[in-house]
């Protein structure tokens, strides 16, 4: 007899468990996902909105003796407000002087308010656009980097050990024999914990598909 109720009490335990195992659990709770928060993103397009030009103009009205010019949008970031990162030309107020190439970092308050909170200045002149003149500079519609600037500045940097070079804006071109260009690029050395910093990296492709970089003009605060 009790042999008969151990095997009775075994053959429920066994439905027991594959009842257990039959059901059907419930979804994991997961926690939506958030935008990141704090890095530099790129923008689609870098054309100077009237809301970018407008932020220039509030950000530097208390800058005296230089004028700044926006071309290009390149960066923004998300924090407790919106960080701006304008490439602009930027011209003493002085006669005959030439304009050169800044980048601003303007940060956009909750409230609207808005304050230039670093100005990166270059050696690199800021050329001319007229393309109609013999030899003129001129920039591409929204500053994108063409597809020839792109190859030609991945050859001549293939000479250049110990950084590498991401090209961000083509701020010109110009028609010699063969083609100068003038890129905006982002370098980053190739060392542990090393910043990555901009210049304008002017290269040189010639008739036969060589390429070499001529100047490398850094921006500095």
């Amino acid at each position: 007899m009790k042999k008969w109720i151990a095997i009775l009490l075994a053959g429920m335990m066994l439905f027991g468990f594959a009842a257990c195992k039959s059901e059907p659990k419930e979804p994991e709770q997961t926690e939506p996902e958030t935008a990141a928060v704090g890095g530099w993103t790129r923008p689609e397009s870098m054309a100077v909105t009237d809301e970018v030009q407008e932020l220039v103009v509030k950000a530097t009205e208390s800058l005296l003796g230089v004028d700044y010019a926006p071309v290009a949008l390149i960066g923004t970031q998300l924090v407790s407000g919106t960080n701006y990162r304008v490439v602009c030309k930027a011209t003493a107020v002085a006669p005959d002087a030439k304009a050169f190439y800044a980048i601003l970092e303007i940060y956009q308050k909750l409230d609207g308010s808005v304050e230039c909170t670093k100005i990166l200045t270059s050696e690199a002149e800021a050329h001319a656009t007229d393309a109609a003149l013999a030899g003129g500079w001129s920039a591409p519609e929204g500053f994108a980097v063409s597809d020839e600037a792109r190859a030609a500045l991945e050859k001549a940097a293939e000479k250049k050990l110990g950084a590498s070079y991401t090209p961000v804006a083509l701020l010109g071109q110009q028609v010699v024999s063969g083609m100068n260009y003038a890129i905006l690029c982002e370098i980053a050395p190739v060392t542990p914990n090393a910043e990555s910093s901009f210049a304008v990296v002017t290269v040189y492709a010639d008739l036969t598909g060589g390429a070499e970089i001529t100047e490398i003009a850094d921006f500095a605060a």
